[in-house]
């Protein structure tokens, strides 16, 4: 059991207003004697008053990269801090750009070059990557602004979609289309003046692969495939199969080599059911919102993040091939048969419910 287990190890999240901060607690708390430290620069977030939270500290936002550095160090020194674990891509950044004017840089967790770190959150280069290394992703194109020329299009299949070259996670900025009429007419509706990369929609489903990896080698992973859509249809899935695609996991392991990544990562897949291939449609280079699945799952990202972060080796975890349902999916699933609510051993152990009765007093801060 991985609550019985016990590791006297001080972690501080710099970036603790970020929404995945509970699901990162969740995976933390698992392990008896780890200490966490938040950093936030909003005041009254609702994870502050967990029972798994050692010590909550409040920064004004500045604006400024290095006003947040500066800060980060003096935690480290007041608490003295085993590790810094950034959770959400702008932290990552910051701290990967950075890196050489942290003092005590030692005590920072996995992080991936700030350079290949680039190539994967933009959509262009890292499609360009891709090429070049012979990795499978759809067939893209650049359009840097509206005055671009739509022509270009004419060389890929419709449908196709259209997303801003960074950014906008969660399915935001997303939009598909079956024809070129269609595009231009959204283009002249809308004016941007920022690129888009345009891809051939892939016909097929979606399957993720989340990764915890050092230098290019994966330490940790697990895959899972969508079985009931939220409410965005690019958005995040409400339930999970997770499972094993050995094909799937070469073709990741091919694109973590190539980046010589060290870090988490979630990878946005499709199997394309024309080519009958796995292809890689982006890099989410931070954790993820199905995170308590993968813990759920038999992998606890973020104490393995640290156990790697101080140079602890293991043995790559195996995970349990389950069904997950967020709280948002339960409630949907209860909803359409009111006897899944008897269902208590999968709705315990198959759901963050577990999680919540365990430290409630964020979700009653939260409501009240």
């Amino acid at each position: 059991m991985e609550n019985s287990l016990r590791a006297n190890i001080s972690i501080l999240i710099p970036d603790g207003e970020n929404h995945l901060l509970k699901s990162v607690i969740n995976g933390l708390a698992q392990v008896n004697g780890i200490k966490v430290y938040i950093m936030s620069n909003k005041n009254n977030i609702a994870m502050r008053y967990s029972r798994f939270v050692h010590k909550f500290s409040y920064y004004p936002d500045t604006g400024s990269d290095l006003d947040w550095i500066a800060n980060i160090i003096k935690e480290i020194q007041k608490h003295d801090i085993d590790i810094v674990m950034p959770i959400w891509e702008v932290g990552v950044k910051v701290l990967s750009r950075h890196r050489d004017n942290v003092l005590l840089k030692d005590k920072l967790g996995l992080l991936p070059s700030y350079n290949e770190l680039n190539t994967a959150l933009n959509k262009w280069d890292l499609s360009t990557h891709m090429v070049s290394n012979n990795i499978p992703h759809p067939k893209s194109i650049l359009l840097e602004s509206n005055n671009d020329q739509l022509e270009k299009v004419d060389g890929l299949n419709f449908p196709i979609i259209i997303k801003p070259l960074e950014g906008f996670g969660g399915g935001h900025g997303i939009r598909k289309f079956t024809t070129k009429q269609a595009i231009e007419n959204y283009f002249i509706k809308n004016k941007f003046n920022y690129p888009h990369i345009v891809q051939e929609y892939i016909e097929g489903y979606d399957i993720d692969c989340s990764v915890l990896c050092k230098e290019g080698n994966i330490l940790a992973f697990t895959i899972q495939k969508g079985n009931m859509f939220g409410e965005k249809e690019f958005g995040p899935q409400e339930g999970l199969d997770f499972l094993y695609e050995n094909e799937l996991f070469k073709i990741v392991e091919k694109l973590i080599v190539s980046l010589n990544w060290s870090g988490v990562a979630h990878i946005d897949m499709r199997y394309d059911k024309n080519d009958q291939q796995y292809k890689i449609i982006e890099v989410n280079t931070r954790y993820w919102m199905s995170l308590v699945g993968s813990i759920i799952a038999g992998v606890n990202f973020p104490y393995l993040y640290c156990l790697a972060s101080l140079g602890k080796s293991f043995k790559r975890p195996t995970y349990q091939l389950i069904k997950y349902l967020s709280i948002k999916g339960l409630i949907k699933m209860i909803k359409r048969d009111k006897m899944f609510l008897f269902r208590l051993d999968f709705i315990f152990n198959n759901t963050p419910l577990k999680f919540v009765l365990k430290d409630p007093i964020p979700l009653i801060y939260k409501l009240f």
